[in-house]
């Protein structure tokens, strides 16, 4: 993989597995990317999508995290995204129409990255995000080394 560039303009798509990874973990990958964000080091984009599975994931699985969360949520707000159905169903040609709406709403932003830790249905179709849609499919830690 190509060296990731990186500025403030860099626009960087959270998926879920992401803000829940970010949420229930004080350290790693996933929570260095969302703290470099807030800190305007990147462009942090997310869907009213993310956010609800985020929260009913963590709900279920993790409600310690819960309170961590809404202090994301609070911040990352400002570059929410709902992508129009026309798009999800041009990108459900692509990728399992389960996933279209997370990779749609990456379109239209415009993110160079969508960072998720989905390696069954978004990382798996990587080259096919990346060919269609110019986004590279990457994880955490493939954003943050560089």
């Amino acid at each position: 993989m190509e060296s990731l560039s990186r500025t403030r303009a860099t626009k960087v798509f959270l998926d879920a597995s992401v803000l829940i990874a970010a949420a229930i973990s004080p350290r790693g990958r996933a929570r260095d990317l969302v703290l470099q964000g807030l800190r305007g080091e990147w462009s942090l984009c997310l869907s009213s999508l993310v956010l609800e599975e985020t929260e009913r994931n963590l709900a279920r699985k993790a409600p310690a995290a819960l309170p961590v969360f809404d202090g994301f949520r609070e911040a990352l707000t400002a570059n929410l995204v709902d992508p129009p159905k026309a798009t999800v169903l041009t990108v459900a040609e692509t990728v399992a129409i389960k996933d279209a709406p997370i990779v749609a709403a990456a379109v239209c932003v415009r993110a160079h990255y969508l960072a998720t830790y989905d390696r069954r249905h978004l990382l798996s179709q990587a080259t096919a995000i990346r060919t269609r849609f110019e986004i590279e499919v990457v994880t955490p830690g493939d954003i943050l080394t560089d």
